[in-house]
C-alpha cells in the first residue's frame, strides 16, 4: 500500500470517530461521501464502458462510495464498516452493478445472509411500485449460497469478514432497460422515472434495516436523505430565480390606464369595451426560452430538487408564452394551464356565497385612510416583523402606475389614488404584509431562491392564506366576501365565451355590484387578454379551512412561497435539514386571533365566516 493511501484511510478513520462529514476524491474519478456517520454505504465499483445511470444512483443518497476496482476500495470499506457497525450494532453494505442483460427484470437483488431476507424484501416490494407496461414485475430477489459480485470482480468484503464486523450485504443487479437496444442511448423519460423510484425505494428499505437493525433513532425515512445541495444544483437554482425576477408578470398584466378606460367605459354607457394600455415588455420571449432549456436540469442527481427545478421552468416558460401573446386569445388558454379552471363546486360556493350575503347591509367602515397614511402603517408593520429578521426592508413604494396594492420581490407597491377604511387597514397589512411579504423573507432564509420567488402555483395556497388572514383578524367583510365570489363568476363568464361587457352587466345586473366595482372585477379578469387567476382567492380560501379543519399546523404554510400539494416534498427536505422552520410569524398567527383559527378547526365553513 502506497504512503498515500495510508494517509487517506487514517484520515478517513479520524473523521468517522469525531462524526465529521467525509468528502474524498479517490483515483479515477471516484468519490467516498459521507455526509454524516449512518449505518449503511452504497458501493458502485466504475465499469470500463460508461454507465448512464447506475453511477448516478449512488449519488442520490448520504453515503457512498463510487470507486475503480482496487485494493484501496476494499481497504476503505473495512474501515467505514469496523467503524460504524460497531457504533450502531449494525451496519448495511448495498453493492450496485449493471447487467449486460437487457431481457430480465430491471433490478435483481442478491441475498445469501439470512439478515438479508427483510431488507431485500422491502426494496423488492418498493421498486416494483415503479411500473412499466413492458415490465411483468420491476423487481426480484435471488438467493444464493456466496456474496454476489458483479461478473468478472471480486468480493468487496468476504463472508468471514462480513459475519465478524455484523454487515448485512446485499447486491443489485440492475438491467439495462433503459437504453434503445438500435440506438445505444437511453430514453431520458424512463431513465428520469427510474431513478426517482429508485431513490424512494432504496431510502424507505434501508430507513426499515436501520430501524428493526441498528440503534440509530430515525423518524421518518427522508431523514437518510442526502442533506446537502451540490454546487450545480445551487447555481441552476440562481440561474432560474434570475431569469423569473427579468420580468414582474402581474405588473406586465395589469393595465396602467384603469382609472381613463374606466371613464371611457362610462362615457359610452357601458357599451363600448374599454382599451386596456400596458407596460412594455423589459425582455425577449425568446432569448430566455433558450437560455431556460440550456440549464442542465437532467444533471442534478437529486430527484426531488430536479423535480422542482423543472416545474418551475415549465412555469417561467408559459409566463413567457402569455407575455408574447397579451391581448391575444391564446393568453387565456395558458392562463388556465397555470391557475386552473373554475371547477363547478367553486361555481356553486360562489353562487351561494352571493345569495346568501345578497342584500346585507355592509358595517360603517368609518373613516378613510389615504396611500400614505396606509403606507405609514406598513411601514410600522414591517418594523415590527424586522424584530424577527433583521433583513426585513421597511420600503414602501407608492407610485402612479400601480392599480390598487400589490406586493412585489417583497416590496409593497400602493397606488397614489388607494384609499381603504380604517377598519380594514389591519386585515389588509396581514394580507400583503403578513402573508405576501413574510413568506417572501421566510422563502429567501431558505437555501434555495425558489421558495422565494415562489414555487409554480404557489399563487392558490398564498391568496387563500392571505385571504384568511384578513379573517383572522376581523377583516373578511361581507362586502370583500362578496367580490372574492364575484371574481370566481367573472373567470367562469370569461371562460365560458363571455366578453367584458356581458360579465360586467351580470354582475352589476344579476348579482348587484356597484358599477365601479363590477368594472374592477372584469377588469381584473379579462385584463392581458383573460388572466383566470382571480378565481384562485375563493377556490384557496376553501382548501385553507379543509386544511385547518384537518388538524394541521398553519405555521408550516409560511415557510416560502410554496403550494399545497407540495407539502409532501416539503417535509421531505425539512427532514434532511435542507430547509428551515419559518423565520419569520405574522402577526395574524399571534394569540389574540386564536379564538376564530379554534372556530374554523372546531368545524367552522366558509358560511360561519361571513361578518
Amino acid at each position: 500500500m502506497q504512503g498515500s493511501d495510508q494517509k487517506m484511510l487514517n484520515r478517513i478513520a479520524d473523521k468517522l470517530k469525531k462524526s465529521e462529514p467525509i468528502h474524498i476524491t479517490l483515483p479515477g474519478k471516484g468519490l467516498l461521501k459521507i455526509e454524516r456517520p449512518v449505518p449503511f454505504l452504497i458501493v458502485f465499483r466504475i465499469p470500463k464502458e460508461p454507465d448512464v445511470f447506475s453511477s448516478y444512483l449512488g449519488r442520490t443518497e448520504s453515503s457512498y462510495i463510487i470507486s475503480e476496482d482496487n485494493e484501496l476500495l476494499c481497504d476503505i470499506i473495512k474501515i467505514v464498516t469496523q467503524n460504524l457497525s460497531h457504533k450502531y450494532n449494525g451496519f448495511l453494505l448495498i453493492e450496485i452493478w449493471t447487467s449486460h442483460h437487457a431481457g430480465q427484470t430491471p433490478f435483481v437483488i442478491h441475498t445469501h445472509q439470512k439478515s438479508a431476507v427483510g431488507v431485500s424484501k422491502n426494496l423488492r416490494n418498493e421498486l416494483n411500485k415503479i411500473l412499466h407496461y413492458k415490465w411483468d414485475k420491476t423487481a426480484s430477489v435471488k438467493r444464493s449460497q456466496a456474496v454476489a459480485v458483479p461478473p468478472g470482480r471480486h468480493t468487496v468484503m468476504n463472508e468471514t469478514e462480513l459475519e465478524k464486523q455484523h454487515v448485512t450485504f446485499i447486491g443489485l443487479e440492475i438491467a439495462p432497460v433503459y437504453i434503445d437496444a438500435e440506438t445505444g442511448q437511453p430514453y431520458p423519460l424512463l431513465l428520469r422515472e427510474l431513478r426517482s423510484g429508485y431513490s424512494t425505494a432504496m431510502r424507505k428499505s434501508i430507513f426499515e434495516f436501520v430501524r428493526l437493525n441498528t440503534n440509530l433513532d430515525v423518524g421518518n425515512f427522508q431523514m437518510l436523505g442526502t442533506t446537502a445541495i451540490d454546487d450545480k444544483a445551487l447555481q441552476i437554482d440562481r440561474e432560474l430565480a434570475a431569469y423569473s425576477k427579468l420580468f414582474d408578470f402581474l405588473l406586465l398584466v395589469t393595465p396602467v390606464n384603469v382609472d381613463e378606460a374606466w371613464a371611457d367605459f362610462k362615457k359610452s354607457g357601458y357599451s363600448q369595451d374599454p382599451v386596456f394600455h400596458y407596460r412594455p415588455m423589459p425582455v425577449d420571449p425568446e432569448m430566455i426560452k433558450r437560455r431556460l432549456y440550456n440549464l442542465p436540469i437532467e444533471e442534478i442527481t437529486d430527484p426531488t430538487i430536479a423535480f422542482l427545478f423543472r416545474d418551475k421552468r415549465k412555469e417561467i416558460d408559459r409566463m413567457l408564452n402569455m407575455m408574447q401573446e397579451r391581448e391575444k386569445h391564446d393568453f387565456m388558454l395558458t392562463s388556465i394551464q397555470l391557475f386552473g379552471p373554475v371547477t363547478e363546486q367553486l361555481l356553486d360556493v360562489a353562487k351561494a356565497l352571493l345569495v346568501t350575503i345578497e342584500g346585507a347591509a355592509e358595517a360603517k367602515q368609518g373613516k378613510r385612510l389615504s396611500s400614505e397614511q396606509f403606507a405609514a402603517l406598513a411601514r410600522e408593520e414591517l418594523l415590527w416583523l424586522k424584530q424577527q429578521d433583521a433583513s426585513i426592508s421597511d420600503e414602501v413604494r407608492i407610485a402612479e402606475d400601480i392599480e390598487g396594492i400589490l406586493v412585489s420581490k417583497g416590496v409593497l407597491n400602493i397606488s397614489s389614488a388607494f384609499s381603504v377604511s380604517e377598519m380594514r387597514a389591519m386585515p389588509l397589512l396581514q394580507h400583503e404584509i403578513g402573508t405576501h411579504v413574510v413568506t417572501y423573507y421566510n422563502g429567501k432564509a431558505q437555501p434555495l431562491e425558489l421558495f422565494s420567488i415562489g414555487v409554480p402555483g404557489y399563487e392558490e395556497l398564498q391568496e387563500g392564506l392571505a385571504v384568511f388572514a384578513e379573517y383572522l383578524t376581523g377583516g373578511l367583510t361581507k362586502s370583500r366576501m362578496r367580490t372574492l365570489a364575484g371574481r370566481v363568476i367573472a373567470v367562469n363568464e370569461m371562460v365560458s365565451g363571455k366578453n367584458f361587457i356581458e360579465t360586467f352587466h351580470l354582475l352589476k345586473d344579476k348579482y348587484h355590484f356597484k358599477d365601479r366595482t363590477a368594472f374592477n372585477i372584469s377588469m381584473r379578469v379579462y385584463r392581458g387578454g383573460g388572466l383566470t387567476k382571480d378565481a384562485v382567492y375563493l377556490k384557496g380560501l376553501l382548501n385553507i379551512i379543509d386544511y385547518i379543519k384537518g388538524g394541521k399546523d398553519l405555521a408550516q404554510l409560511l415557510i416560502g412561497k410554496i403550494r399545497q400539494d407540495y407539502l409532501p416534498i416539503v417535509q421531505e427536505l425539512i427532514y434532511r435539514k435542507i430547509l428551515k422552520d419559518p423565520v419569520v410569524t405574522p402577526r395574524f398567527l399571534q394569540e389574540q386571533y386564536a379564538d376564530k383559527l379554534e372556530d374554523i378547526k372546531a368545524g367552522g365553513n366558509i358560511f360561519k365566516m361571513i361578518e
